[in-house]
């Protein structure tokens, strides 16, 4: 059965791929209307993230968050088929600009290695067109469970450039060693890992499960960290391309001092439009105190 649901997301994503920007924005638009007017899980989880991180806004504020976010993580997923299935040349036309370009090529030319910190915002996969080219890039992925879909997306990204690895010991290794002879490891920091891998620090006043495996990478290399966002333009015109540098307690042998500053420039690159942020991931499914803050959710 999974082997056939791959098959039809695979097409699903090529027929994305025949509409142009504006076409598939406006697919997008509608999908996050629909998870809005139904009880659907991405709401749900929108409005408890929400509510945890925003206490202080109004019920009506933090519901006019929600909304906006579903509407642009429909966009998100109405974009793939650009994403994953144009040419870098054409998909590179979709990045109208850059800032922060000096950040970037600063950590390039330190000879150092590279940990880029792309955040869950706008559309992160755009990231894969502009980074393309510029050096030896590798990030870890969690294998779908569905083959085709597995291969397609594997493969999509591959195409343009993109080393992938596991989420295994030797995929963790390979991160290590690419690193060491100067190249670029991409590493998201706002995705729950397992508790064994992760510490808790405060993200917008919340705990959240927070990995550790960027600590480990600094500590060991003593590579240069940059964060980054695809930030969304409005009326189709595409995307905006961010470097940030991060706060310098990254960089600190304390773990504790190094999680705070992780998720600080997180908070700051999220802020300068909150809906663009994928707010209907679980980020806080595992809290010290051991309760379930989703339990209510579908």
């Amino acid at each position: 059965m999974r082997v056939i649901v791959g098959y039809l997301a695979v097409g699903f994503i090529h027929v994305l791929g025949l509409l142009n920007l504006r076409g598939a924005q406006s697919l997008g638009r509608f999908i996050g209307w629909l998870l809005w007017v139904r009880p659907t899980r991405a709401k749900a989880v929108a409005q408890v993230n929400i509510d945890l991180c925003f206490p202080e806004w109004s019920q009506s504020q933090r519901a006019e968050l929600v909304k906006a976010t579903l509407r642009h993580n429909g966009m998100t997923v109405a974009e793939t088929g650009a994403a994953w299935g144009w040419s870098q040349a054409k998909g590179t036309a979709l990045l109208a600009g850059v800032e922060g370009d000096a950040v970037l090529q600063g950590a390039l030319d330190s000879s150092k290695g590279t940990l880029f910190v792309p955040v869950h915002y706008g559309n992160w996969e755009f990231f894969n067109h502009f980074l393309s080219g510029r050096s030896e890039c590798v990030g870890m992925y969690r294998p779908s469970k569905m083959p085709p879909f597995d291969r397609y997306m594997h493969n999509s990204r591959a195409r343009i450039g993109l080393g992938l690895v596991p989420t295994t010991r030797k995929g963790v290794e390979t991160l290590f060693e690419v690193l060491g002879r100067g190249g670029m490891v991409i590493c998201f920091s706002d995705q729950e890992p397992k508790l064994a891998r992760g510490e808790f620090a405060p993200f917008l006043g919340v705990q959240a499960l927070t990995p550790k495996l960027p600590y480990e990478l600094i500590q060991e290399t003593g590579c240069q960290v940059i964060f980054g966002y695809e930030e969304r333009l409005a009326d189709a015109g595409g995307f905006k391309t961010h470097f940030v540098e991060p706060d310098a307690g990254v960089y600190s042998a304390d773990l504790d001092v190094h999680l705070e500053a992780m998720n600080r420039t997180l908070e700051a690159c999220i802020k300068p439009n909150l809906a663009q942020y994928q707010w209907s991931y679980k980020r806080f499914k595992r809290q010290p105190d051991g309760r379930d803050i989703y339990a209510d959710c579908p």
